[in-house]
């Protein structure tokens, strides 16, 4: 927005704050498009953005009598729309907080939490990844050791194979994330 046009809606303004309903459309005109790109760039939303323009411009025309004149227009319209901006976000953070504490009272009893979900997860692919870094003979030990597949007749032999695995799992494990002792 170029001086001129600052100069004539801090006019359109005044003449409002004064009463003369037919400076109304100027306002409206001159200040809309300024809101709505502060409300975008400030919310990243589109259509939230036009609702927070929206009201913030019809704070200011229902205040417009409280305008002072030898104030900047345009930095009284940009403090209504940023309040509804900060409205706006405050109310959407508090509606994602209930929703939040809605899924955790629809998890089943007994159910893992979904933050109990997630560090399973993680601890699967964090073993995976530790296990694909073994031998390819010591991931087979380990894998035909957790399926339950044992064969006795692999008797001492597995064993120790499996002892050793183990201890390499465990050393990898400790190299990539440390260890809790």
């Amino acid at each position: 927005m170029d001086a001129a046009q600052r100069d004539q809606v801090q006019e359109a303004m005044t003449a409002l704050a004064e009463g003369d309903r037919s400076a109304f459309r100027p306002v409206f005109t001159a200040l809309w498009g300024v809101l709505v790109r502060f409300c975008e760039r400030t919310l990243q939303d589109p259509d939230l953005a036009q609702d927070a323009a929206q009201t913030a411009l019809m704070k200011l025309l229902l205040h417009a009598t409280e305008f002072q004149p030898e104030g900047d227009a345009i930095a009284w319209a940009l403090g209504f729309a940023a309040f509804e901006c900060l409205s706006l976000r405050n109310r959407n953070r508090r509606r994602r907080e209930r929703r939040d504490e809605a899924l955790l009272a629809a998890v089943a009893e007994g159910a893992p939490s979904p933050e109990d979900a997630a560090i399973r997860e993680n601890l699967r692919a964090a073993a995976a990844e530790a296990v694909g870094t073994l031998r390819p003979m010591d991931a087979e030990t380990l894998e035909l050791a957790f399926s339950g597949e044992r064969r006795e007749a692999l008797g001492p032999t597995f064993r120790k194979r499996l002892q050793r695995a183990l201890a390499r799992l465990r050393a990898v494990w400790r190299h990539t994330h440390g260890s809790p002792d």
